[in-house]
């Protein structure tokens, strides 16, 4: 009765309703310029590094400044956002996906004191609250994943590492000396929630030895089926120990087989991996991107297998970081990202010039033919000489299409016809051959499918096999 007497009708329980479940609609949250002009921008410009201006077909702009920002942020950090969004932007204000807060004025007049604004802000030990920059052919603001803040199953931190590169590579945040953008993104385990595997430079937090097994525990904290199938390599599998005099149900680990991911341990907490004894640490991969400006996608590869956690400040990691980004600063082209230009001068002088040792660990063995064989990419485009290849093929097509005779085609049709009642009304591919004695399998193949295109024929495919068969026929069609 308390939620008719509040006015809830059992009749209509969706009248006058409010509810929090599911995302409210996108442009809730546009600024009134962007929500007029979406979907009808002419071009952007970055008038400084991280300051940009997009302008509209109506001719209307939209200014904005870029500042980075921490993954891990405080309550009072936001309400000191939306402090200066109230005071600038008309309530208005944005993060990125790689952590940068990004406040939009369409009034130029605004624009300067809200710089000067942002950049006045600062913490009590000096560094700033909102540093401006991570724009055009830079270091933008590095996306990482939890560390050791929130995950259990990372190999190394993600805020002191990224803070401790970030200080080092500052300089180029807030600068365009660079070729190009340089994406730097770090993940605290094999399982990659971030960027890694993609970005010019990546940084991954790697175990190097198996899981720990507490085997007093495992039957009482975990559900072993689901520690086994967590496994990717099927390193792990159930068995009994011997406990107190009894035997329990336990895990087994193969060693051997074991790649340290720690998915084990995700589902049962008696199975720890994490080792600070020496054994975790991190790995450097360079060359990914997602961009297919100049060249296609690209995976990130290894280029330094290990390097051990040395807290607080990581000193060997952001120290090769900075040399890598340096030396790409000097020699690579306008426009060539980090990995094209490796790739331009070869992985074998990229190690050279960089300092890097090449060992064993670092050879690339992954083997993706399909990748690379389909045409994935808008970096395809018709040349001449393939647009009168395709053109070729065109008319090799309809050559073909047109030397059927209705001679071959009647052969198909009474070969099927003439079939005594209780044989098979379905044949394989292979078995029309002998129908047609003499033909290649590509005018066998032409014969069936003009067939089918005329709806005398009809064929079933399980995927792995195709057969063919009269139209009508069979107890399926019955």
């Amino acid at each position: 009765m308390a939620f008719i007497s509040s006015g809830y009708n059992p009749a209509k329980p969706m009248e006058n309703r409010f509810s929090d479940i599911g995302p409210r609609p996108y442009d809730n949250f546009f600024p009134p310029v962007i929500k007029k002009n979406f979907g009808k921008w002419l071009y952007h410009e970055i008038l400084e590094p991280g300051v940009l201006v997009h302008v509209a077909e109506s001719g209307d702009k939209v200014f904005t400044v870029r500042c980075g920002a921490a993954r891990t942020v405080s309550t009072l950090y936001i309400r000191e956002c939306c402090e200066i969004a109230d005071k600038y932007c008309d309530g208005f204000l944005r993060f990125t996906t790689r952590n940068n807060v990004e406040f939009m004025v369409s009034d130029e007049s605004k624009l300067e004191p809200l710089k000067k604004d942002l950049a006045s802000r600062k913490f009590e030990a000096g560094s700033l609250k909102f540093p401006i920059g991570g724009t055009g052919a830079g270091v933008t603001n590095i996306v990482h994943t939890q560390g050791w803040i929130h995950c259990h199953t990372p190999a190394t931190d993600a805020s002191g590492p990224v803070k401790a590169i970030m200080d080092e590579v500052f300089a180029d945040f807030q600068d365009h000396r660079l070729p190009a953008p340089v994406r730097i993104s770090l993940a605290c385990c094999l399982n990659m929630c971030g960027a890694v595997h993609c970005s010019d430079i990546g940084i991954v937090g790697i175990h190097r030895k198996p899981p720990m097994i507490d085997h007093e525990w495992v039957d009482q904290l975990c559900e072993i089926p689901l520690a086994v199938a967590a496994c990717p390599v099927a390193a792990v599998r159930p068995t009994k120990e011997e406990s107190n005099g009894k035997k329990i149900n336990t895990l087994a680990i193969k060693n051997e087989r074991c790649m340290y991911c720690g998915n084990c341990y995700t589902m049962c907490p008696a199975l720890p991996i994490s080792d600070g004894q020496g054994g975790d640490g991190c790995v450097i991969m360079v060359g990914g991107k997602v961009s297919n400006r100049i060249s296609m996608p690209k995976f990130s590869k290894v280029v330094v297998h290990y390097i051990p956690n040395e807290t607080p400040r990581w000193p060997t990691l952001t120290k090769t970081i900075k040399h890598i980004i340096d030396i790409y600063a000097e020699q690579a082209n306008k426009y060539e990202r980090l990995g094209e230009w490796a790739e331009r001068i070869g992985w074998e002088k990229f190690f050279e010039v960089c300092d890097l040792e090449f060992t064993h660990h670092l050879i690339d063995d992954f083997r993706d033919p399909a990748y690379y064989t389909w045409r994935q990419s808008t970096q395809f485009k018709f040349s001449d000489a393939a647009i009168h290849a395709y053109e070729g093929a065109e008319k090799t097509a309809a050559v073909a299409a047109t030397a059927i005779t209705d001679e071959e085609k009647q052969a198909i049709v009474s070969f099927l016809e003439n079939k005594k009642a209780g044989a098979k009304t379905k044949y394989y591919f292979n078995d029309f051959f002998a129908v047609l004695p003499g033909a290649s399998a590509r005018k066998v193949k032409d014969v069936l499918s003009k067939l089918i295109a005329e709806e005398k024929l009809m064929y079933w495919s399980s995927g792995s096999t195709t057969m063919y068969g009269l139209k009508g026929s069979g107890k399926e069609e019955e």
